[in-house]
């Protein structure tokens, strides 16, 4: 950033009773609507999550991940793991047998969709509203659809050659057989239509809250959606059947807390990447640096190679705590912190991920460490953050 916060023209934003921070305005006006509809933060972070589903379909999709943290008002926090796991029928060797340990582009890559179970789960133990109430921005921007920005209209023509290979795909994100312009209207009538029926299901199933969102549920995981999918994994050699969609159900999982400076930080646990932001601030509090300015290079250097330990860490250790013995405790521990640390030279920078510290590993079961940094920006994904009056 150059010149001042005032030149900017940017003003910061104050509030007092809630606010909403996601990937795309949109997603941040659907949330914003809720809470001042009298939604709660989970309410309107379901809400900013599924429009992002839509906004951000290039990198967030609707029938994919969800980890999710919520922290109330009395301090308490849990974690909803939304991430799902592979089909049953898929061969333990698949990978390492028809693809040299890589993961191929298409449908062998797929896992049981987690993101709908888990905002339903979020809304029901959380939230105050119904499916319909929280899904209706995401359902009208992906039916009217919306104008597409720079950075959307970038991806996907970078990645128009992966997208043309599937007809389905290529329909919506090649609309006229190439990719989007900005400012370009961008409509997915048929996500719009799959959000509807789920809705549908909930107001015709009456009664309770509670029971119109197990109907919402049901219609993606054992009605007409399910039979869809399963049929298309069927057809084209996927895994995917009707019972990993019926049986799938989003964990509770322990919430990682950390102390750094005068704040709790928390995290979502190793089943997903979360303790890397823990173990990066523990790393940097022991070495007991403070950056002279936010542009100061030693501390940069410092932050960018205690990530690099963090994020070794996760490719080496991290994985569902059902199956994997990650030792969390040693990895958050001050004595680990140390031992990274002191592999850091302070002129030079490590060319990619450095190796295990403190633990074996047998390293013919990993892929190697990526080579030197650079090229173009790998695709990522979008987030969203909210909290309401109440300190939720």
């Amino acid at each position: 950033m150059q010149g001042s916060l005032e030149e900017s023209r940017r003003p910061t934003l104050y509030g007092r009773r809630h606010a909403v921070s996601s990937g795309h305005y949109l997603a941040s006006a659907a949330g914003f609507a809720v809470l001042e509809a009298g939604g709660n933060a989970v309410d309107a972070g379901v809400a900013a999550g599924l429009a992002l589903g839509v906004i951000c379909a290039d990198e967030v999709n609707i029938a994919g991940v969800a980890p999710i943290l919520i922290r109330e008002p009395s301090g308490a926090a849990v974690s909803i793991a939304g991430l799902g796991h592979w089909p049953a029928s898929v061969p333990p060797d698949l990978f390492m047998r028809r693809f040299g340990g890589e993961l191929p582009e298409g449908i062998h890559q797929t896992v049981v969709p987690a993101a709908p179970d888990a905002w339903i789960t979020a809304l029901r133990d959380h939230g105050t509203l119904t499916f319909g109430d929280v899904a209706a921005a995401a359902i009208r921007i992906a039916r009217d659809g919306f104008a597409v920005y720079g950075y959307m209209a970038e991806e996907i023509a970078a990645h128009a050659t992966s997208y043309a290979r599937w007809e389905q795909n290529a329909a919506i994100f090649l609309p006229g057989g190439r990719p989007p312009a900005v400012g370009e209207r961008f409509v997915q009538a048929d996500l719009a239509a799959t959000l509807g029926l789920m809705v549908d299901a909930e107001r015709a199933a009456g009664g309770t809250r509670e029971r119109g969102l197990a109907a919402a549920r049901a219609a993606f995981y054992e009605g007409e959606i399910a039979h869809a999918i399963a049929a298309y994994h069927a057809e084209h050699g996927g895994f995917l059947t009707l019972a990993d969609l019926a049986g799938y159900r989003s964990r509770y999982e322990p919430v990682v807390s950390t102390r750094w400076r005068d704040f709790d930080v928390l995290t979502c646990g190793p089943w997903c990447q979360g303790p890397v932001l823990a173990q990066a601030l523990v790393a940097l509090e022991r070495s007991g640096a403070r950056p002279a300015a936010f542009d100061d290079a030693d501390w940069v250097h410092l932050v960018l190679e205690v990530l690099k330990g963090a994020f070794a860490d996760r490719e080496f250790r991290y994985g569902d705590p059902a199956f994997v013995d990650v030792g969390l405790e040693q990895l958050l521990s001050a004595r680990h912190a140390d031992a990274r640390l002191a592999l850091i030279d302070p002129a030079r920078a490590s060319p990619g991920l450095p190796g295990p510290v403190g633990y074996e590993v047998d390293l013919a079961l990993h892929l190697p460490a990526p080579g030197p940094l650079g090229g173009s920006r790998p695709r990522d994904t979008s987030y969203v953050c909210v909290i309401d009056a109440e300190g939720r």
